[in-house]
C-alpha cells in the first residue's frame, strides 16, 4: 500500500487520526504516575529466622547450614549467601532474572517445610521477605524534644504516624529510636534468697493477678448476667503492692515492693538517636505498590504542614530525606534537556530549510512521536521516571530525521516544478524505502535492548521499548502526516509570498553558506576519490591509533558514573564489646566535628547500637551492633554550594579517620541501604576462620596501598569478648536439673522477662523483670545466681558450673554454602576497572592456600557481566542492521561498504571521553552500541541516492560525486539535529545529570567522528569494491 497516496488524498482522515492520538496522549500524560526508576523486583528472596539465646557460630551450625542444604535444592537458583548472627539467621537466595518469585516462593516454603524437622525445637518459624523497589521508603522524618521526651512515642504515634497512615497511597509509618515507657521490676537477689524466692515465680505470680477473664453467666427471673472477674491492675502504682508469696516466718505475707524496686520508666534502649544534636526518634514512610511516589510524597509533605500546628512547643519534627525532591530535580533537569532538545532541532531544521511553512510540518513529528511514547508508557504500566525520559532525550533528535529526508526532497521536487500535490506523493514514495530501512536500522539496535536481563535489563529494557515505539512513529508520521501537510502547504520560493528584508537577506546569505559548502565537500570527494588508498590507510590508522591509545590516556572503566545525590552516609565501627554508652560518646564526637568542617549540611541524624525493634538492617546483610553508630546527611542543593558531595567526603575521611577508637570509617556519598553497596568487593572464601580472616587482612592492607581507593574494610568483625558459662553435667543430673533449665534461670536474672503487660489508655507497657543493676556488673554476679531445683532446692551457678571467658565472632557470612569474609572499599580519583587490575595483578603474587578462593564481586561482578551482556548486544544490533540493510538493497556488497561507518564511531567515543575526562562506563558503553544504528542512517542515504542515480545512466565516479553533493544537506541535518538534540543530556548539570552525560558525550562524540569521517570513507570504500566489480564484468 502506499501510504503518501492514501494520506494525501484524505486529509481530514489524516488530520482526525493524529487528533486521537493526541487526545488519547494527553490524558495518559496526566494520569501517569512520576518515579525514580521503574518499578524493579530483583530475583531475590530471603529467609529470616530466629534462634534466641544462640551465638552467632551457633547459628550457623545448628540453623543457617540445614535451612542452606534444604534452600540449596530450590530451582534455578543462581546463588545464595548467608548471614549468622546471635540470635538470627539470614539466607538470601538469588535466582536467575526473569524467574518468577511468586512460583519459587512456594518452592521456598516447600524446602523450608523440610528443613523444619531438622531445626531445633526452639527455633521460631522462619520468615520468607521478597524485595521490591515500591517498598523502599519514600520520606525520612526526625523528631525532637525537650520536656516532651519521654512521651514522644505517643506524641507522634498519635499526632503524626496515625494521620499518614490514612493518606490514601501511604503503605506502612514505621518509628523506631524514641523514648518507650516501661514499667521496671528491678529484683534484690539477696531478699529474693531470704523468701525462698526465684524471678520465675515472681513473674507467675503478676501474670496470674494481672488478668481480667470472662466466667460464664446467671440467669435471673428474666435477665442474665454475665460474670467477669477485673483483676488486671488499674494502676502503675498497684503493681509494688501484689502479693507474691506468704512469709516463710509467720503468717504474714510477701509483696513485691518488698523483695524489688518498681520505676515506671523508660526501657532501657540498645539504639540511640540524636537528631542535629537534640534527642529524639525515626520515621520511614512507605507507600503502597504500584502507589505514584511524588504524588504521595507530595501529599505526605502537604499533610505534615498541618499536623506540625497540633504539636507541643518543644516537640519539631523536621524531615531530613525526601527521595521525591531528588526525583521532581531530576525529571525536571530531563524535561528541560528534551524542551532545549526540541526547540535546537527546530532552529537547525528552520536554517537549512529557510522555510516557516516547512519547519512547521516537520517539527509537529515531535509531540506526534512523544505522544504515543506516553501512550505506551500508560497502557504498559510504567512510569515518568529518569529512563523513560532519557530514552525520549535520546530520541527528540532521531525523530525528525525521516521528515526531513522525505520533505527535502519533495521540496525538490517542487522547486524543479511538480505541483505540491503530486510531488509530495512522488517524493515520499522516492525516499520512502530508504527511509523505512533506515529507521529499521535503529529499531534493529534499540529494540534488541528490551531482551536484555540482569542489571543490563533493569536499566535499559525500558529505554529500547520507547525508542523503538517513537522512532517508529516517527517514520509512520513522515509517511504520512508529512506529505499530506506539504500537499497543502508547500509552494516553490517563486510562488511564496516575499519575506521580510531581513529575513530574505538571511535566507540568501545562508543559501550561500550551504553552497560553499556543497561545493568544498565535491572537491573534497574528487581529491579523495583520486587518494583512496592514502584514505583508506589513513582512515585505519587513526581507528587504531586512539582506539589503542584509550587504555593509557583514557580515565579507564566503571559501572556506573559518580552521582552528587547531595547527601552523605557515615557508618562508624568502634572497639567490638564497647557499651552503648561509650558509643554514643563517640557519635557526640563525631558530630561536633561534621558540623564544623561541613556547614554545607543542613540536617544530621545519628543512630548508635542496635535497633531492637526489627530486624531491617539483618535483611540486608548489613552488620549491627552496640559498637556501631551511622550518621545520614542532607546537604544545600548541588547549585547552592561550592564544594561537591565528593570533595566533602574526602574532607570528612581526612578529620574522622585520626579519632581514638574508630576501627572501621565508612562514607558513602550516595543513597546505600543499611551501608551495604560498596563498589570494590573482593571475596575470601574458605571453611577455616582463621585462614580467611588472615587473608583477607592481607588483601585489604594491599587495597589500603593502592591509588584511588578508600573506606577499606572486612566484612568478619573483629572476635567479641564473651562469658561462657561452662555446666558439669554431672553434677546437673544429680540435682535434677538440664541445660535449658539453667540457661533460663541465667537469661531472667541478667536479660530479664516480660511476663505481662500494663494497659493503660488502650496502649500496652511492658512490665520488665531482672536483676537489679549492681548486681549485674560483674563475673561473681553471675557466678551467684541461684538456680531452684524440682525439689524446691536453691543451688548457686558456682556450684554446678564455671564462668571463662573466651572470644568470638559477632557474625559468620557464607556464600554458596561455604563460609565468606569481604573485603570492600569505596573508590575515588580513579576508574574501578584500573583499581581492579592493579589488584588482581597484586592479589595474584600472595600465597593462597589451596581451600582458598578468591572472587571478585560487587560492583566489579556486575560491571564484568554488564559490559558481556552489552558486547553480546552490540554483535547481535551488528547483524540485524546488516540483515535490515541487504534486505533493502538486495545486496550483500552495499551493507558490508556502509558497516565501515561504525568503527569510526567508537574513534569518536573514545575521543570524547578523553577529551571530557569520563571513563567508559555501562552508560557510556550502551551509547557506542546505540551508535551502530544511528550512524549507518546517514551512509543508507548516501549509497541510496548514488545507487539510483547510477541506475539513471550517470558513471560511478560522477555518481557518487553528485549524490554526495545532493545528500550532504540531509545528511548534516540529520547529524545536526540529534548532535543537537543530545547536547542538553551531555551538558547538563542538574541533579541526577551525571548518571546520563556519559550517553550524550558518547553519542554526540561518535556521531561527529562518524559523520565527517563516513562522508569521505565509505564513498571512498564503495568507489574501489564497486570499481572492481565492474572491471569484472567487463573481463
Amino acid at each position: 500500500m502506499n501510504l503518501p497516496k492514501v494520506f494525501v488524498r484524505r486529509p481530514v482522515t489524516t488530520l482526525m487520526v493524529f487528533m486521537g492520538l493526541l487526545i488519547v496522549g494527553i490524558f495518559a500524560l496526566v494520569q501517569l504516575p512520576i518515579d525514580f526508576f521503574p518499578e524493579i523486583e530483583p530475583p531475590i528472596v530471603s529467609v529470616l529466622t530466629s534462634y534466641s539465646g544462640a551465638s552467632a557460630q551457633d547459628v550457623e551450625k545448628n540453623v543457617t547450614k540445614i535451612l542452606e542444604s534444604s534452600l540449596g535444592t530450590v530451582s534455578e537458583l543462581k546463588k545464595i549467601s548467608s548471614t549468622s548472627m546471635d540470635n538470627v539467621s539470614v539466607v538470601m537466595l538469588e535466582f536467575e532474572w526473569g524467574t518468577n518469585l511468586d512460583e519459587v516462593s512456594n518452592n521456598v516454603r516447600d524446602a523450608l517445610e523440610f528443613a523444619k524437622r531438622r531445626l531445633p525445637d526452639d527455633v521460631e518459624t522462619p520468615m520468607i521477605f521478597k524485595f521490591s523497589t515500591s517498598l523502599m521508603p519514600i520520606v525520612f522524618l526526625a523528631a525532637t524534644a525537650e520536656e516532651n521526651y519521654p512521651g514522644l512515642n505517643k506524641i507522634i504515634e498519635q499526632k503524626i504516624a496515625d494521620p499518614l497512615k490514612r493518606i490514601p497511597g501511604v503503605g506502612t509509618v514505621i518509628m523506631f529510636g524514641g523514648p518507650i515507657r516501661q514499667i521496671q521490676i528491678n529484683i534484690d537477689p539477696k531478699r529474693l534468697e531470704a523468701y525462698n524466692l526465684s524471678i520465675q515465680r515472681i513473674g507467675q505470680a503478676l501474670q496470674a493477678e494481672n488478668i481480667t477473664m470472662p466466667a460464664g453467666s446467671i440467669k435471673m427471673e428474666r435477665m442474665e448476667y454475665y460474670i467477669r472477674v477485673p483483676g488486671e491492675f488499674a494502676d502503675a502504682n498497684q503493681i509494688a503492692n501484689i502479693v507474691v508469696a506468704k512469709s516463710p516466718i509467720g503468717s504474714g505475707l510477701v509483696y513485691l515492693k518488698d523483695v524489688a524496686e518498681v520505676k515506671d520508666t523508660l526501657k532501657e534502649r540498645t539504639i540511640n538517636v540524636r537528631l542535629n544534636g537534640g534527642r529524639g526518634l525515626m520515621l520511614i514512610i512507605q507507600k503502597q505498590s504500584g502507589a505514584n511516589t511524588v504524588a504521595v510524597a507530595s501529599a505526605v509533605n502537604k499533610k505534615l504542614e498541618e499536623l506540625k500546628k497540633g504539636l507541643p512547643s518543644d516537640v519539631k519534627l523536621e524531615q531530613f530525606f525526601d527521595p521525591s525532591v531528588f526525583i521532581i530535580n531530576s525529571v525536571r533537569n530531563l524535561t528541560e534537556a528534551i524542551l532545549l532538545g526540541g526547540l535546537f532541532v527546530s532552529l537547525v531544521v528552520l536554517a537549512f530549510l529557510r522555510r516557516w511553512k516547512a519547519t512547521v510540518i516537520i517539527i509537529l513529528t515531535i509531540p506526534f512521536s512523544l505522544i504515543v511514547a506516553f501512550i505506551y508508557l500508560y497502557f504498559s504500566g510504567n512510569t515518568i521516571n529518569i529512563i523513560s525520559l532519557s530514552s525520549l532525550s535520546i530520541a527528540i533528535g532521531m525523530v525528525v530525521d525521516d521528515a526531513i529526508v522525505i520533505l527535502e526532497n519533495i521540496s525538490r521536487h517542487v522547486e524543479r516544478g511538480a505541483r505540491p500535490r503530486e510531488a509530495s506523493i512522488f517524493g515520499s514514495t522516492e525516499v520512502g524505502l530508504a527511509v523505512t530501512a533506515a529507521t529499521l536500522t535503529i529499531v534493529a539496535v534499540f529494540f534488541p535492548l528490551t531482551f536484555l536481563t540482569g542489571m543490563a535489563g533493569i536499566m535499559f529494557k525500558q529505554l529500547g521499548y520507547l525508542v523503538t515505539v517513537t522512532i517508529l512513529t516517527s517514520l509512520f508520521a513522515s509517511l504520512t502526516l508529512i506529505p499530506m501537510l506539504s500537499s497543502r502547504w508547500l509552494k516553490s520560493r517563486k510562488e511564496e509570498e516575499q519575506k521580510p528584508k531581513r529575513f530574505q537577506k538571511l535566507f540568501d546569505k545562508s543559501e550561500k553558506i550551504f553552497t560553499s559548502i556543497e561545493t568544498f565537500y565535491g572537491k573534497a570527494l574528487e581529491l579523495a576519490l583520486d587518494h583512496r588508498k592514502f584514505v583508506i590507510i589513513a582512515g585505519i590508522v587513526i581507528f587504531f591509533v586512539v582506539v589503542g591509545s584509550f587504555p593509557f590516556l583514557g580515565k579507564g572503566t566503571e559501572f556506573m558514573p559518580k552521582s552528587d545525590e547531595s547527601q552523605i552516609q557515615i557508618y562508624v565501627e568502634l572497639q567490638t564489646g564497647n557499651n552503648l554508652d561509650e558509643t554514643i560518646k563517640t557519635a557526640k564526637q563525631v558530630e561536633e566535628i561534621i558540623q564544623k568542617e561541613a556547614p554545607e549540611i543542613s540536617f544530621l541524624a545519628v543512630r548508635s547500637g542496635i535497633n531492637d525493634e526489627g530486624f531491617s538492617s539483618a535483611l540486608f546483610g548489613a552488620k549491627e551492633g552496640l559498637h556501631m553508630f551511622n550518621i545520614q546527611t542532607r546537604l544545600s542543593r548541588k547549585n547552592e554550594r561550592e564544594r561537591s558531595v565528593f570533595e566533602i567526603a574526602d574532607l570528612l575521611r581526612e578529620k574522622l579517620q585520626p579519632i581514638a577508637g574508630i576501627t572501621q570509617l565508612n562514607i558513602f556519598t550516595a543513597s546505600t541501604p543499611m551501608g551495604s553497596g560498596k563498589p570494590l568487593a573482593i571475596d575470601v572464601i574458605g571453611h577455616d576462620l582463621d585462614k580467611t580472616t588472615k587473608l583477607a587482612n592481607e588483601i585489604a592492607e594491599i587495597a589500603e596501598k593502592t591509588e584511588g581507593t578508600r573506606d577499606v574494610d572486612i566484612s568478619r568483625s573483629q572476635e567479641r569478648p564473651e562469658l561462657q558459662v561452662m555446666l558439669n553435667r554431672d553434677k546437673l543430673a544429680m540435682i535434677g536439673l538440664n541445660t535449658s533449665t539453667v540457661a533460663t534461670a541465667i537469661r531472667n536474672s541478667m536479660y530479664g522477662l516480660t511476663p505481662t503487660r500494663y494497659r493503660e489508655g488502650g496502649d500496652e507497657y511492658d512490665i520488665f523483670i531482672r536483676y537489679n543493676t549492681q548486681n549485674r556488673t560483674s563475673i561473681s554476679n553471675l557466678e551467684n545466681v541461684p538456680i531452684t531445683t524440682m525439689t524446691g532446692q536453691i543451688v548457686k551457678l558456682k556450684d554446678i558450673g564455671k564462668v571463662v571467658e573466651e572470644f568470638s565472632p559477632p557474625d559468620i557470612k557464607r556464600k554458596n554454602q561455604e563460609r565468606v569474609v569481604t573485603v570492600a572499599a569505596n573508590t575515588e580519583d580513579r576508574s574501578l576497572g584500573d583499581i581492579t587490575n592493579d589488584l588482581k595483578a597484586a592479589i595474584a603474587k600472595i600465597d593462597i592456600p589451596t581451600d582458598v578462593t578468591i572472587e571478585f564481586a560487587g560492583q566489579v561482578e556486575q560491571q564484568q557481566e554488564t559490559f558481556q551482556d552489552l558486547l553480546l548486544f552490540m554483535i547481535l544490533s551488528i547483524f540485524l542492521v546488516y540483515i535490515v540493510m541487504a534486505s533493502q538493497f538486495e545486496s550483500l556488497l552495499d551493507p558490508f561498504i556502509i558497516m565501515f561507518s561504525v568503527p569510526f564511531s567508537f574513534v569518536g567515543v573514545f575521543l570524547a571521553l578523553m577529551l571530557t575526562g569520563q571513563t567508559f562506563s555501562v552508560i557510556s558503553f550502551l551509547g557506542a552500541v546505540l551508535l551502530i544504528g544511528i550512524v549507518v542512517k546517514n551512509a543508507i542515504v548516501l549509497i541510496d541516492y548514488t545507487n539510483i542515480t547510477r541506475a539513471r545512466g550517470i558513471g560511478l565516479r560522477e555518481a557518487i560525486i553528485y549524490s554526495g553533493k545532493n545528500r550532504l544537506r540531509p545528511v548534516l541535518m540529520t547529524t545536526i539535529t540529534t548532535l543537537l538534540g543530545m547536547l542538553p543530556l551531555a551538558l547538563s548539570t542538574g541533579e541526577g545529570s551525571e548518571t546520563w552525560n556519559p550517553l550524550g558525550i558518547s553519542v554526540i562524540g561518535g556521531l561527529t567522528v562518524s559523520t565527517i569521517i563516513t562522508l569521505v570513507f565509505v564513498p571512498v570504500i564503495y568507489s574501489l569494491f564497486r570499481a572492481r566489480q565492474l572491471k569484472k564484468e567487463i573481463d
